[in-house]
């Protein structure tokens, strides 16, 4: 099993790649749930503006599955020349990065950390994550608090949407000694920076906004999301005419807001703040020119942006080695969680083994129903008495002295040939223990591998000496864990 992050982002794809493999939540639990992977395989889709992402733990077969599903879900052939694949150390490092902001297209962008905890939810409750995902998870949150706490990388604004919103507040309560809460703010455009600007409007509690766009239903759609109005395309000189702050948004070639269209302002009334924040501009030459108007465009913005990621910039090295220590911590669990596995299958699969053997003494005895139902309790007691040492194997110390030697002596007391007879063998142990008294806790238990002075006798293949060995631990086990309750 490899871990793996793979698709596509605003650094490897354009926009209409990107948006051909893009996921809301609805379409990513019907993902989740189409999707066939191996038995350990755990994955977490993100999918955001700028990127659609998968972070798999699986095989080779579980990524081609993966890799298949997203094709058949954007109804086009995998785009080899706009993806990545990263797998191992490479992965983590991508996963951990993103969350911090660091392969944002804005550099220390706080939403994406956000997006990811959301991604990592609907992943959970879609039953699609194990404790491989569980830990990148949480270190990768942990990671990305300190990154906040201890740098500058994610200090100040570096979107367009929320300089241009942070200007106008800037405008109107520095110079005008007003707030959002006195104005009517129109926003002119529907697609993904007015939709950017609003959530930055909304940030800071604005209320009175309108919304126009020349397609109407878009206009209607992004509105009902927010819960703000909107206004017909053709009218939205006269929306002008009552709106302090207008929000420029639009994707048109020309410009929408013309100066021979303005609403007259009286000279004694508070100016009208523009801000345009479309490429190519859209207000128009003159505007700013006309009586009771200002304008601020993507230049102004840009210097105020420039300022902010250079300090950004500068706390960089520092965000990086941050995310580097919370690698190693991770690939150290990783190889803890290896060198643990083959002890805790060993446990499982031996008391697994006397389960099932126990159940099949006795099968004769239970109607088919009864016996569904003793499956069902003794798997369910199995794994109560188990969690106990599991959970405490998994909380050994790896840099402890005797941690390699004592994961060595668990695989070799609890590995199934110490304990199993051939199959005759086990027949007359069967029927001699269905009339014998209980095992003894008191019975002697197989002979340690690693115990000084042995005179090379294997240990005995008696599943009752095996059993009594193997009670005494569990009366033990449950004891000191009751006691702890």
């Amino acid at each position: 099993m490899t871990l793996y992050a793979l698709g596509l982002n605003h650094t490897t794809a354009a926009v209409d790649v990107r948006e051909a493999y893009a996921l809301d939540e609805a379409s990513t639990r019907a993902f989740y749930q189409a999707l066939t992977l191996s038995e350990e395989a755990e994955l977490i889709l993100l999918s955001t503006c700028n990127r659609t992402e998968a972070y798999l733990f699986g095989s080779e077969d579980d990524l081609a599955t993966v890799r298949t599903a997203l094709c058949r879900r954007a109804r086009r052939p995998w785009p080899e020349a706009d993806v990545f694949l990263y797998q191992d150390e490479a992965a983590i490092r991508h996963v951990i990065e993103v969350s911090c902001g660091i392969r944002s297209q804005v550099l220390g962008d706080a939403q994406i950390l956000n997006q990811m905890k959301e991604a990592y939810r609907v992943a959970v409750e879609e039953d699609r994550v194990q404790s491989y995902l569980h830990r990148l998870m949480h270190v990768t949150f942990r990671t990305a608090k300190r990154v906040v706490n201890e740098t500058a990388l994610t200090d100040g604004i570096v979107s367009v949407s929320g300089a241009a919103i942070a200007a106008a507040r800037l405008h109107f309560e520095h110079e005008r000694h007003l707030t959002f809460d006195d104005q009517r703010i129109l926003i002119v455009g529907a697609g993904e920076m007015a939709t950017l600007a609003l959530e930055a409007l909304r940030s800071h509690g604005a209320d009175r906004i309108c919304l126009t766009n020349r397609t109407q239903a878009k206009a209607e759609t992004l509105a009902a999301r927010f819960g703000v109005t909107t206004v017909a395309w053709e009218q939205r000189y006269e929306a002008l005419k009552n709106a302090g702050l207008v929000i420029v948004a639009t994707g048109a070639p020309v410009p929408t807001i013309t100066a021979q269209h303005l609403p007259e302002v009286a000279p004694e009334a508070v100016a009208k703040l523009l801000v345009d924040i479309a490429m190519p501009r859209n207000v128009g030459a003159g505007v700013e020119e006309a009586t009771g108007y200002r304008v601020v465009d993507l230049d102004a913005i840009d210097q105020r942006l420039a300022h902010v990621e250079a300090r950004r910039r500068a706390d960089l090295p520092a965000a990086r080695h941050i995310c580097e220590e919370a690698l190693q911590e991770y690939v150290t669990w990783i190889f803890h969680q290896q060198a643990l596995q083959p002890a805790i299958d060993a446990i499982r699969g031996t008391f697994e083994a006397i389960r099932q053997q126990e159940i099949d003494r006795h099968h004769h005895r239970l109607a088919d129903t009864d016996r569904e139902a003793l499956d069902r309790l003794t798997k369910s007691i199995l794994q109560k008495l188990l969690a106990v040492p599991v959970v405490r194997l998994k909380n050994v110390d790896p840099d402890s002295i005797d941690y390699v030697r004592g994961i060595r002596l668990l695989e070799a007391l609890f590995s199934r040939p110490a304990y199993d007879d051939d199959a005759t063998a086990g027949e007359q142990a069967t029927e001699r223990r269905h009339d014998a008294a209980t095992p003894s806790s008191m019975h002697p238990p197989a002979a340690c591998p690693f115990g000084t002075g042995s005179t090379g006798a294997q240990a005995p293949n008696d599943t009752d000496e095996a059993e009594g060995a193997l009670s005494a631990m569990l009366r033990a086990l449950a004891e000191e864990h009751g006691g702890q309750g």
